[in-house]
């Protein structure tokens, strides 16, 4: 006699969602996105769902927490594109957000390390308009020599006078901050050639000071300087 065939293990929506982590509201978009497909109907019109059903929910979950769109997922899985292109391409879009997320995220160390300063709405545009100068400028090659010492040492300088000017609320074209920008200036044209526009500051600060904390550099300070260095206007060195 001939021994039966054992009928495939079959499941219903919900055991599926049960069997895979997923809500059966989840699953129903699945279907009517066409990333699955139940594999027969019982006489009552019931869904039922074999073990490949349980496989294909599983690598749809894989994908979509790496990040994929359902769209993306569906071109992978029927063979319309390569996952290793689509994994290359997506790794590419997701440096990208690495990327902005991280510059956002020093942008607003930046903002916040000083508890002393407070940046109001007013002045954030030309804060971000700063601290973008200073993110788009070409980093030169750091020098190790006695040179680079000393101009790091003059910068500090800059900046402590500076700070003490602000602190005392002296206007940036009073006499003591003009002088304190005419010695920003002299050591800007050492690095930086003529190009002695107000936001030349930032190409000295993305050379002499930590990108992260910009030195005691914040947006106040830096726009302090930058109107300071405007009011010099063709002041001789």
């Amino acid at each position: 006699m001939t021994k039966a065939t054992p009928r495939r293990r079959r499941w219903r929506i919900g055991e599926l969602a049960g069997a895979t982590g997923v809500t059966v509201r989840t699953l129903h978009h699945y279907e009517h996105t066409g990333l699955l497909a139940a594999s027969e109907r019982t006489d009552g019109g019931h869904r039922m769902y074999d073990r490949e059903s349980i496989q294909r929910v599983h690598q749809i979950r894989a994908l979509r927490e790496l990040g994929f769109s359902l769209q993306e997922i569906r071109r992978a899985m029927d063979g319309r594109t390569s996952l290793t292109d689509l994994l290359r391409k997506h790794l590419q879009r997701i440096e990208v957000q690495v990327a902005r997320a991280t510059q956002l995220r020093d942008r607003l160390r930046n903002m916040t390390t000083d508890g002393d300063v407070r940046v109001s709405v007013d002045q954030l545009p030309a804060a971000l308009d700063a601290m973008s100068k200073v993110e788009t400028r070409p980093q030169p090659r750091p020098c190790t020599c006695a040179l680079a010492a000393d101009r790091e040492e003059r910068w500090r300088r800059i900046r402590n006078d500076l700070r003490d000017c602000m602190d005392r609320n002296e206007h940036p074209c009073s006499d003591g901050t003009k002088a304190v920008a005419l010695e920003a200036r002299t050591l800007i044209s050492e690095i930086a050639g003529n190009d002695l526009t107000g936001s030349t500051i930032l190409k000295v600060l993305a050379r002499l000071s930590d990108p992260r904390s910009l030195a005691g550099w914040d947006p106040h300070l830096m726009q302090y300087l930058d109107s300071a260095l405007v009011a010099l206007g063709d002041q001789p060195h």
